[in-house]
């Protein structure tokens, strides 16, 4: 009997923070915003086309549960900030004329998800949901790799995009591939990562694309390295998992940004609070303007082609673009900055930086995984244009942040049982254990 309830506490996992429905209903949610694009292409191969129509009515129910469980307790804070965010938004939508529903949906997700974390305050839980989470990613990451003609009867990710509009039915070069058009590295560029043993495959598990499986490793790495070191089992569980969906998915963009995220962990500031960090995409873009300034060339799949892209679209804002009032409808590919400037505006995106760096962190894991998911954040919009607000990854990431800016936080990986208490006293040992 015992065995069977840690099986069941492993795959339904329980927290002190919320009753027994809302557990429940949580712990669908999470599952639901990490599966629903993958259950939806094969609901489009096998039984019925989806549209866009469709993926929208999926999110929104999601969000309306995410709500469901916030209305039982809710946070001053929270909603002061969503009021803002809305107001904000409804402006903007007057200043331009026109009503843009994905910039209300970009800037929901992080407030709903932390909202969320924030409730369950329990780093124990947060840790099963992420384990289970590895889990399936893994098996279906390897259900493609070794098995790729029966993953691709099961999802036909070609045909689930070009359905929903985001490609043309004859864009697909790679002949009889089902897979999306980042699934196969072009000829002339190929796979950075162990070529030999993959060829130009690039595994997405499931989220069906490649870009979101190497985000995901980096949010699972943030999250391990951030543990304390008596939880080295657990570190080294999630950077295993992380550096295998890395390879899985050649992500550049992981392969850099995990190896930075360990030598800040290894280095002297490893300990501190990082407050600096607070300007580190400030600091990118400045790096993209340079880049885009100074280097003579042009685009190119290359990490530093990239660069040089979005430096130059940086380059040509105008006032009215970086406060959001034009260019918000441009779609500007896989350059992060201008889309996050144009959509929400840079005062909106000051509004939401600043709460986030004045969240009081329950202990140093709190404080060490927020500086790693600033750099996360920076990184990402330098090379990626929106898949910082995918919600497939986007949901368990600021479930996260708010599962480690709780109160409970600080006691309830090490108490099992018992309401959380905040340690007391300023002993050295006290100090070490954080």
């Amino acid at each position: 009997m015992q065995g069977f309830a840690n099986i069941r506490d492993f795959f339904f996992p329980r927290s002190a923070g919320l009753s027994l429905p809302a557990e429940r209903l949580t712990w669908w949610i999470l599952m639901a915003a990490l599966l629903y694009q993958a259950v939806l292409c094969a609901i489009h191969t096998n039984l019925h086309a989806i549209s866009t129509a469709g993926v929208v009515v999926s999110e929104f129910v999601i969000y309306l549960l995410c709500m469901a469980v916030l209305s039982k307790n809710i946070r001053l804070e929270l909603v002061a900030i969503a009021a803002l965010t809305a107001a904000y938004l409804f402006l903007l939508a007057i200043m331009r004329n026109q009503l843009d529903p994905k910039g209300f949906r970009d800037a929901m997700i992080p407030i709903l998800f932390y909202g969320l974390g924030r409730q369950i305050g329990d780093i124990r839980y947060a840790d099963r949901i992420l384990k289970l989470a590895v889990l399936l990613v893994l098996a279906f990451g390897f259900l493609e790799w070794f098995f790729l003609d029966f993953y691709s009867r099961i999802f036909n990710i070609f045909s689930y995009y070009v359905n929903q509009g985001g490609l043309a039915a004859g864009s697909n070069w790679a002949k009889d591939s089902v897979l999306g058009l980042n699934g196969i590295r072009p000829e002339g560029i190929g796979r950075t990562i162990l070529p030999a043993l993959l060829g130009s495959h690039r595994i997405s598990s499931i989220f069906l694309e490649p870009v979101s499986l190497g985000n995901f490793a980096v949010i699972i790495a943030a999250w391990g390295l951030a543990k304390r070191r008596e939880e080295i089992k657990d570190t080294i569980f999630f950077l295993l998992a992380a550096a295998v969906m890395i390879v899985m998915s050649d992500s550049r963009y992981g392969m850099i940004t995990v190896a930075a995220l360990i030598v800040l962990r290894c280095s002297p500031l490893a300990g501190s609070r990082n407050s600096w960090l607070i300007v580190l995409p400030l600091l990118s873009a400045l790096m993209l303007l340079l880049i885009g300034a100074l280097f003579d060339g042009g685009y190119s799949d290359s990490f530093l082609g990239r660069l040089y892209v979005s430096g130059r679209t940086l380059l040509n804002l105008n006032a009215g673009m970086l406060l959001g009032l034009d260019g918000y409808n441009t779609s500007f590919g896989d350059m992060g900055y201008p889309s996050l400037l144009t959509r929400l505006g840079l005062p909106l995106c000051f509004l939401l930086w600043c709460p986030f760096w004045m969240l009081k962190m329950a202990d140093r894991r709190g404080d060490r995984f927020r500086s790693y998911i600033t750099l996360y954040i920076s990184l990402i919009l330098c090379v990626s244009g929106t898949s910082l607000f995918a919600l497939k990854t986007a949901g368990i990431l600021w479930f996260l942040v708010g599962c480690a800016a709780a109160e409970a936080t600080a006691s309830s990986s090490s108490s099992p049982a018992g309401p959380a208490v905040r340690p007391t006293g300023n002993t050295k040992e006290q100090k070490n254990a954080y």
